[in-house]
């Protein structure tokens, strides 16, 4: 009988697997050693992901202090996982330069935006385990409800519908975006 972690992929196995032709135009995470295929987002959480990407690059363009990426951008949260989130933000103090594939370390900020083809439930479980790898915020959002659901580490989840505010916090501050702006387009 093998052991759990010889049936594992590695993250050398990962980067291989992800390096291969036929896996270019595919969005591949690694989930405790198993590979899975991130689904294309649907138009609408596309939509509010670029535009969340506009809001957080226009606040970094005056306060220059990290990097935000989109649904193509890998975090390694530990040795068997790499997840990529549809947004995220990492502070230049951890990752002094932007890497060529998925960045060593877990982001600061992830964003989770639900699709037609995802369950609350999994968005719910990718968001713990993302404040277990160290992530200081992470932000669900849910299109067909105009709400978003923050979490922290120490703190219980937060819900925000059309009246509420995201804030940045310590990682990104002054940085506010009224949720209803968020959906405005979408």
């Amino acid at each position: 009988m093998s052991s759990p972690d010889q049936t594992r992929l590695s993250l050398a196995d990962y980067a291989a697997l992800c390096a291969l032709p036929e896996n270019a135009d595919r969005r591949l995470e690694l989930v405790d050693g198993e590979l899975v295929e991130k689904r294309m987002p649907s138009f609408v959480p596309s939509l509010i992901a670029s535009w969340l990407i506009t809001y957080l690059n226009t606040y970094l363009m005056q306060h220059p202090l990290g990097y935000v990426t989109g649904e193509q951008g890998g975090y390694r949260l530990d040795d068997h996982t790499v997840l990529i989130p549809d947004v995220a933000y990492i502070c230049k103090e951890r990752l002094p330069t932007p890497p060529e594939r998925e960045a060593p370390v877990p982001p600061d900020l992830a964003v989770e935006i639900l699709s037609p083809s995802d369950s609350k439930r999994a968005l719910r479980q990718k968001a713990e385990r993302y404040l277990a790898a160290g992530v200081a915020l992470v932000w669900l959002v849910f299109p067909q409800t105009r709400q978003v659901e923050v979490y922290t580490p120490h703190s219980d989840v937060t819900e925000l519908d059309e009246t509420g505010i995201l804030r940045g916090g310590d990682l990104l501050p002054n940085f506010e975006l009224a949720v209803r702006t968020l959906f405005a387009q979408a």
